[in-house]
């Protein structure tokens, strides 16, 4: 364990001894969808409308909460963690959660991934936009330390290392994932070589803008507008984008229908499951793959078509 990651764990031990926050027991299940282990957990989460009612948490934060004090940002511990040690980096003036990503974010958010060390897989990601899942307006970006012994890994990280010949810097979309996104892995030699912040962040943002581009160049393919919600996802290896299209996903069982929030946990392999008879009807699903699918933007039927083209039109260029 990093010395960041254990300064983490007695912050966190302290809080919730103080009841400064609140850690949920959770029942971890995996479930098979044709791609790798969704799983699902079972707790009990804030209703949203009661938390939108209450006065801005991220602006005068709890000290018992603060991990760390950054320039621009402050790092929090997630006061309703399902999952120990949960991050927030918080900016410390409002600004909304629909904004993107700034380069300075993409690196304190890489950075605190690298400070839970090599060992401790790690996930980053930010819900933009009122459809992608977020819970609070406020701008942030949530990091994640996952179990070492659940074994889904984000993003999709198993159908990613089934991409063949990958090239680090080529953006790719997963043939076998039914929904529009972009993945890019990151060059661990060039992040190694950054011996500064300036050039850390540098090619951070440009790996970010990269896949951004072609999100949007996605969505102009499938007519939809530019200003789209979306899920960000980061580890020490990849960026992953995945469009919005709507908040919820509706599912059917034992002729009732729940409503599921997904964020951009889900497409990291993990849904919230809030009751047992949650838990029932997702597991009870053929396919979870068609709620992610609900949630996000289908393939358009001529985005071979448009990716054809594309190809051809850059290899013209370059004759």
């Amino acid at each position: 364990m990093s010395a960041f990651a254990r300064e983490v764990k007695k912050k966190f031990d302290s809080a919730k001894e103080s009841k400064d926050l609140f850690s949920y027991d959770t029942t971890e299940v995996e479930k098979e969808s044709g791609a790798p282990a969704l799983g699902e957990k079972d707790s009990v989460k804030q209703d949203k409308k009661e938390d939108e009612e209450k006065p801005n948490p991220f602006l005068n934060p709890n000290p018992a909460l603060v991990v760390k004090e950054l320039d621009n940002h402050v790092i929090l511990l997630n006061k309703f963690a399902v999952s120990p040690h949960h991050l927030l980096i918080v900016t410390k003036e409002f600004k909304k959660q629909t904004e993107p990503i700034l380069p300075d974010e993409l690196y304190e958010a890489f950075k605190t991934i690298k400070d839970f060390g090599s060992s401790q897989p790690t996930l980053a990601f930010y819900n933009c936009g009122p459809n992608s899942g977020a819970s609070q307006g406020h701008k942030h970006i949530q990091v994640l330390p996952l179990n070492r012994d659940y074994e889904f890994q984000p993003p999709l990280k198993q159908l990613f290392d089934e991409i063949y010949d990958r090239q680090i810097g080529q953006i790719y979309a997963i043939n076998k994932l039914p929904f529009v996104h972009v993945i890019i892995g990151l060059d661990n030699n060039m992040i190694r070589a950054a011996k500064d912040r300036e050039s850390l962040t540098s090619y951070l943002a440009q790996m970010f803008f990269g896949i951004l581009d072609a999100m949007f160049q996605q969505l102009r393919e499938n007519s939809l507008p530019l200003d789209t919600s979306y899920n960000f996802l980061m580890t020490q290896d990849f960026m992953m984008l995945v469009p919005r299209s709507k908040e919820t996903a509706t599912i059917e069982h034992k002729g009732k229908k729940f409503e599921f929030s997904i964020n951009s946990l889900g497409f990291a392999g993990a849904m919230l499951c809030k009751t047992e008879e949650e838990l029932e009807a997702l597991q009870a699903q053929e396919n979870l793959m068609d709620m992610l699918t609900q949630v996000g933007v289908p393939w358009s039927p001529d985005s071979e078509k448009y990716d054809a083209e594309r190809q051809l039109a850059e290899t013209a260029e370059l004759v």
